[in-house]
């Protein structure tokens, strides 16, 4: 990963991926991706912003994620990559390529349904495929992320994305509740930390219990201010910090926020 990016260089060539109709848990599972694979990126409200050089990368990821938790996108609709300077395939479907190695499964037990959701699917994501009668054939270089569509499909746990984007344009960015993981994760460690006690202040400065973050549960949300409160009253409203407060609400809220973030 380079140390050097700044995103906000007039002169930096960046790709941004619109994912304002991925849920806060779906960026959430992609950031903790790119971290893993060491591509720089970083938030502009729902758009996720990369490097251009870091480009090929970011996009393998995010079509990675999207198989596995069965993310795809509804006739007509924009494709996370489709905005700015980044384009990504069309949705139409991708024949295996002779002499390509194809795995088959027999689906004559599915319903005609979860039929129609694999096949949107494949072609949504630009998995090669073709249908022999009850035989689904893919490309087998794409194997893990079929079985990953399958078994969301047969759990009942596939849904198409909603062609209106359900945002409200008052919800705050879903890193405000980022922010708060990471100024907890600091000063649950060290609560005289600067750089965690300025994470911590600078979100609740944004922060208001009624207005959640984009994707967030609201009563997840209203817990979330509530701690964050406590810590920076523990930290900063009296003469002296009192600091075995403050680790015991910093971890509190550290342990709140890490299934989400």
């Amino acid at each position: 990963m380079t140390d050097d990016w700044n995103p906000n260089d007039p002169d930096a060539s960046n790709v941004m991926y619109d994912l304002s109709r991925w849920s806060f848990d779906q960026q959430a599972e992609l950031a903790a991706e790119l971290a893993e694979a060491e591509v720089p990126h970083t938030w502009d409200g729902s758009e996720l912003v990369v490097p251009e050089s870091h480009e090929a990368a970011a996009d393998s990821t995010v079509t990675r994620v999207e198989a596995r938790l069965g993310i795809v996108y509804e006739e007509g609709d924009e494709d996370p990559g489709d905005s700015g300077s980044h384009g990504r395939s069309s949705h139409e479907p991708i024949d295996i390529p002779a002499g390509a190695a194809s795995t088959e499964y027999d689906l004559a037990e599915w319903a005609e349904s979860d039929r129609q959701s694999i096949t949107h699917a494949l072609t949504a994501q630009q998995i090669p495929y073709r249908w022999e009668d009850d035989l689904l054939l893919v490309s087998t270089a794409h194997e893990e992320a079929v079985e990953s569509l399958m078994d969301v499909i047969e759990a009942g746990e596939f849904a198409m994305l909603p062609s209106d984007d359900t945002a409200d344009e008052d919800d705050l960015p879903f890193e405000t509740l980022t922010t708060f993981f990471l100024a907890a994760e600091r000063l649950q460690r060290n609560p005289l930390d600067a750089d965690g006690l300025e994470q911590l202040l600078d979100a609740l400065e944004v922060a208001e219990p009624e207005r959640r973050p984009y994707g967030v549960d609201l009563l997840l949300w209203q817990k979330t201010c509530e701690l964050a409160e406590g810590l920076a009253s523990a930290l900063v409203d009296a003469d002296e910090p009192d600091n075995e407060t403050a680790m015991a609400v910093a971890t509190d809220l550290h342990d709140l926020l890490r299934p989400y973030v």
